[in-house]
């Protein structure tokens, strides 16, 4: 599967060819997320936080995170001090601006209400324009991407309850008890999938997604499709070549949308009805234990 991220013509104009930030955003991203899969989260959070101060779309990962913050810590101490690193990065960052010009460069940090030039537009190009840019259409759209998440996030605290007896703080509090010889991790498996789902249902939900946006989830989508195999073999590999049809499509158009927006309806469906993998190192996956437990 993972062959399928080096085969990507748009990827490799988008690393190569161009010099958008997207890239190192994107590179600082998948560091953090390393770190995260090995334990090292404050480290993580460090290199998560610079990729938010390259660009804004890292956020997207960022329920995700919080979500195995709570999971992976004893308590909220642990995960407040990882938030504080997060916060104190983008303080010291953006402190010359901040003791300046403080409204101006907020506002532009996140400006929400950004309009979108249709031209550019990947994913939406089947509709109308006047639609495309209409406040009703963003509405809908974080709408949908807050309640798809909540969704998600219920299925995720569920399955920890089911196999860990716990939703949140399923690593064991040393101070009221002896610590086992290995104290139980999160499992990679869990990190990422955890990571690059809470992603993709934002980029599912977007705005708009322009040609360089390409390189926010395509290495992760091969990790999801394989990782709960929800479709036969062909299917994912077709579902992979949609969507790199869809982005080498210039311009694009209404047709080349909606092969996109069918390939990210399966993912989804593959993320809403597929198995979680295991959470703890050493644990079962969803579907393979049916364990009970105490509630938090």
């Amino acid at each position: 599967a993972m062959v399928l991220t080096c085969l990507s013509k748009r990827l490799h104009s988008i690393f190569i060819l161009r010099l958008f930030n997207d890239a190192p955003a994107m590179l600082l991203l998948y560091a953090s997320t390393v770190l995260f899969a090995r334990g090292s989260w404050r480290a993580g959070c460090a290199l998560f936080s610079l990729g938010v101060s390259i660009k804004m779309n890292v956020l997207l990962f960022a329920p995700g995170l919080l979500l195995l913050l709570l999971q992976s810590s004893t308590n909220l101490i642990e995960t407040a001090v990882c938030l504080s690193i997060c916060a104190a990065i983008q303080l010291i960052l953006g402190a010359p601006f901040l003791t300046t010009h403080p409204v101006s460069y907020i506002r532009k940090a996140f400006e929400f209400d950004r309009v979108f030039f249709y031209k550019w537009t990947v994913n939406l190009k089947f509709l109308p324009e006047e639609t495309f840019v209409s406040k009703r259409l963003s509405l809908l759209l974080l709408a949908l991407h807050l309640s798809l998440l909540a969704a998600l996030a219920l299925k995720w605290l569920s399955f920890a309850r089911r196999t860990t007896g716990r939703r949140i703080f399923l690593r064991p509090n040393v101070a009221s008890s002896a610590p086992p010889k290995q104290p139980p991790r999160l499992s990679p498996e869990y990190v990422a999938y955890t990571m690059f789902s809470s992603n993709f249902v934002g980029i599912a939900f977007a705005r708009t997604l322009h040609y360089q946006f390409y390189s926010w989830y395509f290495h992760s989508v091969p990790f999801l499709l394989w990782s709960n195999a929800v479709f036969p073999f062909p299917v994912r590999v077709v579902i992979v070549g949609m969507i790199e049809y869809a982005f080498n499509v210039f311009p694009a158009t209404p047709a080349s949308s909606v092969v996109l927006q069918v390939a990210h309806l399966a993912i989804l469906v593959s993320a809403i009805i597929g198995n979680i993998p295991k959470i703890l190192e050493g644990g079962k996956g969803e579907g393979e234990t049916e364990g009970t437990g105490k509630e938090d």
